[in-house]
């Protein structure tokens, strides 16, 4: 197996030669692991707003099998 210099190096040269597809996808990894784990305060914010209006409105929206119902005939599974 390899050792984490042997890694680091091979990434290294990895990285050097990637084109840009590949460089979003280890920025991606980069920010995915540096950033605080939970939600972000936008996806909080949305979830508030969504969990005020199911408790103004708790019987607003649809039935989970009304839901399955309509996927599966626009999806035709």
């Amino acid at each position: 197996m390899d050792t984490s210099m042997d890694l680091r190096n091979r990434i290294r040269k990895y990285i050097e030669h990637a084109d840009e597809r590949i460089l979003k996808i280890f920025n991606a990894i980069i920010e995915t692991e540096t950033e605080e784990p939970g939600l972000t305060r936008s996806h909080k914010e949305i979830i508030d707003i969504r969990l005020k209006h199911h408790r103004e409105n708790p019987a607003d929206g649809k039935d989970w099998d009304d839901i399955k119902a309509s996927l599966k005939q626009q999806y035709g599974l």
